[in-house]
């Protein structure tokens, strides 16, 4: 342990915290480092050891740590007002991001409400459902989503969570809703292989809406990818089928784009994928390219026009958060957004798309990995006890943190989800800076493996 860590360990001021995803134990024998600065792709700690952000600080920066663009933009509105109350006013960068963004949204997506973080745009997206319905005298109060899906933490986008190390307690303390099969094609829930796939994973959302459609408000899913469970990529066959399930049964979709949208898949949605528009869009994360919380949850023109009311009516949305489209957050997402266009982003990114992908199938020489999942600038492999019969490895190995921990040694940042190893790199990572990434994750993996107590 470094002097660093043991000066952090036996700081006054780390006695107070409480570390989110963190075992205890770990943030005692493992005390978070001290960040002091970031530059590109790397930030740096008190000591001035040099980190890359292999995984974007939880999938945010997507221009890189300190970009001057966007520290302009916040600096500048600094100097004019730091919030301002969206109620009876809004800001000029407020109402410059809705224009921004109403540019470049899908389709019909024109409405926008702001809020904080993806948590609080999935809440928002589950509620506007839900008053939709209620407005068009429909009863409808039930939404269905799938196993592996994560939404945020929040109590409402946990009942649509499913994941049981994050969910499982809450969901048999609140209120759970229904789920369809994961479209996790590595471990196929009926049995199908990814080459002959026919989307059969959906009969189950399927059979769901056949017998509680007429309940069924709206059906949530992360499109393309599931992030949080462990960057499981699926077919746009698949997508194609929810989307045309849902439009069957007359059932909202709600894309959860927070994590993959703006350019993330290599479209500038991941619905793009699928060439299809949902009715609700949920944005977060790197809108802002990681500076300041803000999110936003887009609704079609039909959506919004059940909302338009008059005095003493109920078409009202009576909902909102303290910092609701904040000066600062909405200037930080302006310059995100130009950056968008300025740097012609995703098409910009094929070379280095194609590199990565490149790069991530080059972990298959491991007999410990798995599976290999790809998509854009995200990729991830699944680390398993044996190749054939796809079993995990022992819970008590902790094998993918040992890696990270050891690639952590050695200047880079790749935070495992389980079983899983992921990177999301940010987009402005050059060739010689992957390079660096994968021979550093090498090393470490091939370290851990050479250990002579490994047992995965």
């Amino acid at each position: 342990m470094n002097s660093l860590k043991h000066s952090v360990k036996e700081s006054d001021h780390f006695k107070h915290l409480w570390m989110p995803f963190t075992y205890y134990n770990d943030q005692i024998e493992n005390p978070p480092l001290v960040i002091e600065r970031g530059e590109g792709v790397y930030i740096f700690d008190q000591s001035g050891k040099r980190y890359m952000d292999a995984i974007g600080s939880w999938w945010t920066s997507i221009f890189g740590h300190n970009h001057p663009y966007i520290t302009n933009a916040v600096k500048t509105q600094l100097d004019k007002i730091e919030h301002v109350m969206m109620a009876g006013f809004i800001s000029e960068p407020a109402l410059r991001l809705s224009k921004l963004l109403g540019a470049i949204l899908p389709g019909n997506l024109q409405r926008i409400f702001y809020s904080d973080d993806g948590s609080t745009a999935v809440e928002v997206a589950l509620k506007i459902a839900l008053q939709y319905h209620a407005l068009r005298n429909d009863t409808r109060s039930e939404f269905v989503s799938f196993d592996g899906g994560y939404h945020g933490d929040t109590l409402g986008a946990m009942s649509v969570g499913s994941i049981p190390a994050y969910h499982a307690l809450f969901h048999d303390t609140f209120k759970k809703q229904h789920f369809a099969n994961s479209p996790y094609c590595y471990r196929c829930p009926v049995g199908c292989v990814k080459e002959q796939c026919n989307a059969e994973c959906m009969d189950s959302l399927e059979a769901l809406l056949q017998s509680r459609g007429e309940k069924i408000a709206a059906c949530i899913f992360e499109p393309m990818v599931q992030g949080a469970v462990g960057m499981r990529v699926y077919p746009s066959k698949v997508l194609k089928r929810i989307f045309s399930l849902c439009k069957k049964y007359n059932v909202l979709t709600i894309a959860d784009e927070v994590a993959m949208g703006l350019g993330r898949t290599g479209k500038l949605y991941a619905c793009d994928h699928a060439e299809q528009t949902p009715d609700i869009m949920c944005l977060a994360k790197g809108l802002t390219g990681g500076y300041l919380p803000l999110s936003a949850t887009v609704v079609s023109e039909s959506i919004f026009d059940e909302f338009k009311g008059t005095f003493g009516s109920d078409r009202i949305f009576n909902h909102g958060h303290t910092f609701t489209g904040n000066p600062l957050a909405t200037a930080a997402a302006c310059a995100a957004i130009n950056l968008l266009q300025i740097s012609n982003i995703p098409e910009s990114l094929d070379a280095i798309c194609r590199q990565f992908a490149d790069g991530v199938q080059a972990f298959d020489k491991y007999d410990v990995v798995g599976d290999i999942r790809v998509l854009g600038l995200v990729g991830a492999m699944e680390i398993v006890r044996d190749r054939k019969t796809k079993e995990s490895p022992r819970t008590e190995s902790r094998f993918t943190w040992r890696v990270s921990q050891k690639a952590l040694d050695m200047g880079l940042i790749i935070r495992p989800l389980g079983n899983i190893l992921y990177f999301m790199p940010p987009f402005i990572t050059s060739k010689e800076q992957l390079d660096e990434m994968f021979f550093i994750t090498n090393k470490a993996l091939k370290e851990t493996l050479d250990e002579q107590y490994t047992v995965i």
